[in-house]
Parts: structure tokens; C-alpha cells; sequence
């Protein structure tokens, strides 16, 4: 049975040294936000990228608090914008790929768990057992030659020329 929680606090990550940035819970909320920024980005060029549209997306819509980024002058912290956010994933691409390997991986599997397509953690379900034996513990090939040697094609006895005239 489905547990409904009340309510899921929002979660600091840390996005790489001295930068962390504090994200709110609802993947259905990051979904319909990526998807309406991913629509918009390919509507303005369709040259973009749609994998980063999506991430940036899902990141503009849970980002809600953040430190260690700059404002452009050099004037503290630079206030969280869209257009920062983005210049931030764009200017830092460990950035990028911790948080589309963390957080919207994790909103991505969420998604897929409503669907019922989640991925098990072992890997295998616990209903149908593995079928192959683990490569480890295999028994080796055998060793010895399993070819037969070539025969010679048999003839059928009828020639593809025509037979002489008596």
C-alpha cells in the first residue's frame, strides 16, 4: 500500500566545492516544469539540446536556496534566477552532471516507480530467480578441437552441361 507522506522537507546537496544548493521533493511538479522548459527552449531554437532543457528545467523548478555562487560583479552571493541557474550549469559542468546524476535521476526513477517500471535495486526480481550461472562459475569451454574436418561436396551424378548427342 502506498504511504502518502505529509510533507517532504527540502534537502541540501552538496554540487561541488563550496557550492551546495537546497532542493524541494515532488517529482511530478519537476516533471511538468521540465517538460514546459524543455517545450519553450525548443520553441526558441530548435538547436538546443533537449537533455540539458530537461535537467535545467527540473533544476529551476526545485532549486529554492543556494551558496557559494557569485554574483557576476563580485558582489555576493548572485540572486537565484533562471537565467543564473542556467549560466551555472552551463559554466560548470561538474555541477551539471551531479545534479542530473542526483537529483533528477531521482525524480526520473520516482516517475518510473508511479508507472510501475522502477528499477529493482538488487537488479532481479525476487520472483523469478536469475537462469544464467554467473560467469565466474561457469564451467571453461572445452579445449579441444569441436570442428570437423572439411568433407568433400558429394555429386549428384547429373552434369550442368548438356550431355553429348549419340
Amino acid at each position: 500500500m502506498f504511504q502518502i507522506a505529509a510533507s517532504i522537507p527540502p534537502k541540501w546537496i552538496d554540487l561541488a566545492p563550496g557550492i551546495r544548493g537546497l532542493f524541494r521533493h515532488g517529482p511530478s511538479e519537476a516533471i511538468v516544469s521540465a517538460r514546459r522548459h524543455l517545450r519553450m527552449v525548443m520553441e526558441q531554437d530548435d538547436r538546443s539540446d533537449p537533455e540539458f532543457a530537461f535537467v535545467t528545467g527540473c533544476v529551476i523548478w526545485g532549486l529554492v536556496e543556494w551558496e557559494g555562487v557569485g554574483a557576476a560583479d563580485g558582489d555576493g552571493v548572485a540572486d537565484l534566477t533562471a537565467d543564473n541557474i542556467v549560466a551555472l550549469l552551463r559554466q560548470r559542468p561538474d555541477v551539471y552532471d551531479k545534479l542530473d546524476r542526483t537529483y533528477v535521476q531521482s525524480i526520473v526513477d520516482a516517475a518510473a516507480e508511479k508507472k510501475g517500471s522502477g528499477r529493482s535495486p538488487t537488479g532481479t526480481s525476487t520472483e523469478v530467480p536469475p537462469f544464467a550461472t554467473p560467469a565466474a562459475t561457469a564451467p571453461n569451454a572445452p579445449i579441444a578441437k569441436t570442428s570437423r574436418a572439411a568433407r568433400p561436396a558429394k555429386r549428384s551424378g547429373r552434369s550442368s552441361k548438356a550431355a553429348p548427342a549419340n
